[in-house]
C-alpha cells in the first residue's frame, strides 16, 4: 500500500521547438509521445515518459507520485477530503497512467498520484535499456519544490501522503528553510527549498548510474554549449552525488546518483549552516543557487 516513488512531472518552457532539442538531442531522452503543446520524454528504461515538456511560461505545472496499488487512490482521496482538499479522479490522461487522483497543496502546487501501467520490476543500465547518444540518464529521480511556507507543505505532505521528513534546514531555530520529505525508502522524492518569490521549482532531478556518468555529462553538456551551475560533489544532506544546470528556458536540471536509503520512522536531522549540508566536500553554493523558476 501507498505511494512507491516519484513518477515524472510536466515542466513549462518558453520555446517547445528549442527545449525538444535540448531534451532529446543533448540529455538524450526519447519522444514517446506530443499531445497539443505537449511533448512527452522517457530516458528509455520503459515505456513510460520521465519527464513533459509544455510550451508556456517556466517552472513545474504539475509532478506525479506512483502509487503502488490502484486501490490506494481511494485511500489519499480519503486523507486528502479529512484535510478539506478536494480530488478529482481521472482515467487515461497522460501516456502510461491508467488512473489519477490530482489534487492542489496549499502552495498552489499541482500533485497526481498515478497507478501507472505495466513497469519493469527493477531498472537495469543494460537489459530493456534503450540506447542514448545523450546523458544516458537512468530516470526521473526526485522533485525540489520552491515554497513559501516549506514547513506547511511539508506537514501537507505528511498528513495527506503519509510521508516522513529526512532532513530539514534551520536557518535560526524553528525556522525551516529547507526540508527534504520522503514516501518511498529513498532519503527524498520531494525536497522543499523556501522562497519569498512566487516560482515553483528548484530543481528537477535524474538518476545516473555513478560519478564516472556526472564526469561524462559534464563533457557532453559542455561540448553542447551548456554550462555548469555547480561542480560535481556530494551532498551532506542526503550524501547523493549531484551537478546542476539550466535548461533553455531556465529551469534548473539537477543530475544525482548514488541516493542512499532513508528509514520512515526515524526523526529528521536538523542542519543549521546551508553551505555544511550543501557539500560535503567543501563547495560553496553559487548565488544563483537560490533561484528557482
Amino acid at each position: 500500500m501507498g505511494i512507491f516513488k516519484f513518477f515524472n512531472g510536466t515542466l513549462r518552457v518558453n520555446d517547445l521547438s528549442q527545449s525538444l532539442e535540448f531534451y532529446r538531442d543533448v540529455l538524450g531522452l526519447h519522444e514517446i509521445a506530443k499531445e497539443n503543446d505537449t511533448i512527452y520524454l522517457g530516458c528509455g528504461a520503459d515505456s513510460h515518459y520521465d519527464v513533459a515538456i509544455k510550451q508556456g511560461g517556466t517552472g513545474i505545472d504539475v509532478f506525479s507520485l506512483q502509487v503502488r496499488h490502484e486501490e490506494d487512490l481511494k485511500y489519499f482521496s480519503q486523507k486528502l477530503s479529512k484535510l478539506g482538499v478536494s480530488s478529482e479522479r481521472r482515467s487515461d490522461t497522460d501516456p502510461g497512467k491508467k488512473s489519477v487522483l490530482r489534487f492542489m497543496a496549499p502552495t498552489k502546487h499541482q500533485i497526481e498520484l498515478v497507478y501507472a501501467t505495466e513497469r519493469p520490476h527493477y531498472l537495469h543500465p543494460i537489459v530493456g535499456h534503450k540506447g542514448s547518444k545523450g546523458l544516458d540518464l537512468m530516470d526521473a529521480d526526485h522533485i525540489t519544490l520552491h515554497a513559501q511556507d516549506v514547513q506547511g507543505l511539508a506537514q501537507f505532505l505528511q498528513e495527506g501522503l503519509d510521508f516522513s521528513v529526512s532532513d530539514v534546514f534551520e536557518p535560526a531555530p524553528g525556522v525551516w528553510g529547507a526540508a527534504w520529505t520522503h514516501a518511498s525508502d529513498f532519503h527524498h522524492d520531494v525536497a522543499i527549498v523556501g522562497t519569498p518569490e512566487h516560482t515553483t521549482l528548484h530543481h528537477y532531478a535524474f538518476l545516473l548510474k555513478g560519478f564516472d556518468d556526472l564526469k561524462r555529462s559534464a563533457d557532453l553538456l559542455a561540448q553542447a554549449g551548456y554550462k555548469l551551475e555547480t561542480a560535481p560533489g556530494r551532498h551532506s544532506v542526503g550524501g547523493n552525488l549531484y551537478t546542476y544546470f539550466f535548461d533553455p528556458s531556465g529551469n534548473r536540471i539537477e543530475l544525482s546518483a548514488e541516493m542512499p536509503r532513508a528509514d520512515l520512522s526515524a526523526q529528521p536531522r536538523v542542519w543549521d549552516d546551508f553551505p555544511t549540508a550543501f557539500s560535503s566536500w567543501g563547495i560553496f553554493p553559487p548565488e544563483s543557487f537560490g533561484k528557482g523558476s
